[in-house]
Formats: C-alpha cells, sequence, structure tokens
C-alpha cells in the first residue's frame, strides 16, 4: 500500500528541482574558499621532469591586503632516487619587476599511497601579493638534467587565515 501511495503522488518535476538544488549545493560547499589558483600537470614525459621543462603557471590576485601561501605539489614514484632537489623559479609580478629564486624541495614528508607518493611543499609563507597578474616559472636542477620518477607537478596558491 504504501507504493501505491508514492506512486500518485510522485512528481517528476518537483524530484528534477530537488536533485538540482542538491547538486548545487555540494558543489557550492566542496569549493576550497582560500585557494585562489591550483593547476597541476601530470603528463611528465617518460615520468622524468627535465630542466628543459618549464613549468609555467598564471594567476590573478584579486584583493590587496591578504597573506598568501605558495605550494609546489609534485607527485613521484616511491623510492625515488633523489629525495631533494633544487627547483630554480622566476616571478613576474604585476609592477613588472621580477623575482629569482632556488629553493631546495625535499620529499621527506610526502603522503603515500601504494608506490606513488604526493609533496605539496611550502615555498612561500604569509606572503603579501599585491592586486594583479602573477607569472610563476619553474624547473628543476639536477646533474643528470632531469630528475627521474616524477609523475606531476603542479603550484597552488591560498589565501593564509
Amino acid at each position: 500500500m504504501p507504493f501505491l501511495y508514492i506512486s500518485k503522488n510522485f512528481n517528476l518535476e518537483f524530484m528534477k528541482k530537488t536533485a538540482l538544488l542538491l547538486l548545487i549545493m555540494v558543489v557550492i560547499l566542496s569549493c576550497d574558499k582560500k585557494q585562489v589558483y591550483r593547476n597541476f600537470e601530470n603528463q611528465i614525459e617518460a615520468q622524468r621532469w627535465s630542466e628543459k621543462d618549464v613549468k609555467i603557471h598564471t594567476f590573478d590576485i584579486l584583493e590587496d591586503g591578504k597573506s598568501y601561501n605558495v605550494f609546489l605539489e609534485i607527485s613521484h614514484v616511491l623510492g625515488s632516487e633523489m629525495n631533494e632537489f633544487p627547483v630554480v623559479f622566476e616571478v613576474s609580478k604585476p609592477d613588472g619587476s621580477t623575482e629569482k629564486g632556488e629553493e631546495v624541495v625535499n620529499f621527506k614528508n610526502a603522503d603515500c599511497m601504494g608506490d606513488v607518493c604526493d609533496v605539496k611543499f611550502l615555498l612561500k609563507e604569509k606572503l603579501q601579493l599585491k592586486k594583479g597578474k602573477y607569472i610563476v616559472k619553474f624547473s628543476p636542477k639536477s646533474k643528470f638534467g632531469f630528475v627521474p620518477n616524477i609523475i606531476g607537478v603542479g603550484l597552488s596558491v591560498e589565501i593564509k587565515e
């Protein structure tokens, strides 16, 4: 009997609207409001990140007066021959100036699942960025000309609260 009641009172239009509303709520609630930019590339040729393979990321800062953390994200195969290596970077700022630097990335705080590990390496902390467009370029340095066992590389920028 309860099935008869449901089938008589079933409103397909109401169900479509409810499903759409639930989908919109899930999308809105799953957004990370702290994340300003994130782009991850997992098309590293032959799992070797070459010194010539410069990664370029362009993002906009929409608000002045906030602190930001900048992360380099790397996926690699567990047991990589190189547990740390330098990454050279260049940042073009909205005012036209350029900053160059080098950071040593290490895999000691990797989050591994099976034989694939992910590292979210903090490059800059509590960085005051001015409103405008930024272009970040980076690549590894190695005595071999490449870093082996790299599956993917990316950059993320988050608001530091």
